[in-house]
Order: C-alpha cells, then structure tokens, then sequence
C-alpha cells in the first residue's frame, strides 16, 4: 500500500545549490583521516585483468590476499584500497611494479579521464565495438596531444558501443558513440566535470579516422582557446559551423 504523507517526519529541507569546481579522481595515496591510508588505482575501464606484461588481477588478488583493504569502486571506474596501515607503503608499491602495475601518476592525463562500456561482445544492445578499442584509439589520441605539446591537457573521452551512452559520452569533452560495424558518432562540447551536453560533430566516422578527425580541431583549440578554456568549452564556444569550418580547411590543405 502507498505510504500517507501524513507518517513522514518533518519535511526535507530545500536542496541547496553546489558549485562543482572540480573532479577529484581520489588517485595515489591519501590520508583517511583516522590515522590510515587508502591507495586510489586507475584502472583503464574498469577491467581487471591479466594481459601481458600487465598482470593487474594477480597483482590485486595478492595484495588483497595479504592486506585484507576495505575496497571501493569509484564512478569512474577506479579502485580505492582502504583501511591501509602507513608502513605497507613501500611493500604494496613494489608489488604492484611488479606486477607491472602502473601507478597513477605514469598514466597520461586523457587515459586517466577515459572511460568504455564493454559493448561487443558481452553487451546484447552494443552496435560496435568499445572496451576492447578505446584503449588504441587513446594510444594515438597521446601521441598527438604530445605533439601539440597538449599532454596535460584534461580531456575526457568517452565511448559507447551504443546510443544508450553507458560510460556518459555525451557529457564529456569528446563522446564516441557505435553506430555500426567499426563507425561511430562524434560528439564534442561536453566536458570532464559532466556538467554540459556535448553535441555531435560527425556521424558515421570509422574508427581507423577518429583522431585524424579530432586532429586539426586540437591544434585550433592550442592556437585560439581562451584563458583556462578547456577542449570542450573552445568546441562549445565556437559551435559547429565554425568547428567544420575548421575541418574543412584542414582537408583542404591536405588534397592541395
């Protein structure tokens, strides 16, 4: 039966305005505040495993094993050990180098704020692939926000193997969405505190051509952004027209 609003205690106060002014990832070593430690881990979307050299989940699963930390799971997609006495420091960093374990601060800006949904081939809904190629696709993106001399740059990008946007692409600087086969939609605009919608910028772009893409637009946020301007709001702030302006001009001096 429904509840009478008559049994609820004293109204609930009004919601008080917040001003978010940041994203703090809770990444490294922080106090806890009650004498421990707990250590934030990147995990590149959300997916323990062993592969290579990088052999995370055995790494994990002997520290845990050893230290017992509370866990949490962050909504970006990170790990927080907690409950870590000061002293297990040193032991707990070389476990996990390793175990080929990255520690934060080794892992570029863009591949800390990216974030995949698992899409093909464990999502009935996906459309295109996501979890299995964002991490290429950010390997390129590195490369050439380094050549701009744009590596610590804050830019997020998100994909989704879908238009149902699990891992919140279209409230990032730049959202990938699967469209078909190896295509996806291009959104820009949005940025990393997710509090502004992105808009698509091209749709159908293969994958192999979504940096060229996003290639000449980075070079024109370096040359024309604004004091603090990040990525998304230079895209947001210039709007479409003038953002294929720019991509048209850069198409025309490759074919000249």
């Amino acid at each position: 039966m429904p509840c009478c609003p008559s049994t609820w205690a004293p109204p609930l106060a009004e919601p008080r305005p917040v001003q978010v002014h940041g994203v703090d990832q809770h990444l490294g070593w922080r106090p806890q505040g009650d004498g421990k430690w707990y250590y934030g881990l990147s995990i590149e979307n959300g997916r323990v495993k062993d592969e290579g050299g990088l052999r995370l989940r055995s790494g994990l699963r002997t520290l845990i094993e050893r230290y017992r930390p509370a866990l949490r799971i962050t909504a970006n997609q990170d790990l927080l050990l907690c409950d870590l006495e000061p002293g297990a420091r040193p032991d707990i960093e070389r476990l996990l180098a390793e175990h080929g374990i990255r520690r934060p601060d080794q892992v570029s800006t863009v591949r800390r704020l990216s974030m995949a949904c698992p899409a093909v081939p464990t999502c009935g809904l996906a459309l295109t692939e996501s979890e299995r190629v964002l991490p290429g696709l950010i390997d390129q993106l590195e490369a050439e926000l380094a050549r701009l001399g744009l590596q610590d740059e804050r830019i997020s990008v998100r994909m989704t193997g879908c238009p149902n946007g699990c891992a919140r692409p279209y409230q990032s600087d730049v959202g990938l969405v699967g469209r078909s086969g190896d295509k996806y939609t291009v959104f820009v605009g949005g940025r990393s505190l997710g509090d502004r919608l992105s808009f698509p910028l091209q749709d159908l772009v293969p994958q192999a051509q979504i940096v060229p893409l996003l290639s000449p637009l980075l070079a024109a946020f370096k040359a024309g952004r604004q004091e603090r301007e990040g990525f998304g709001d230079y895209c947001q702030r210039l709007g479409l027209e003038k953002l294929q302006e720019v991509l048209r001009a850069s198409s025309a001096r490759l074919a000249s």
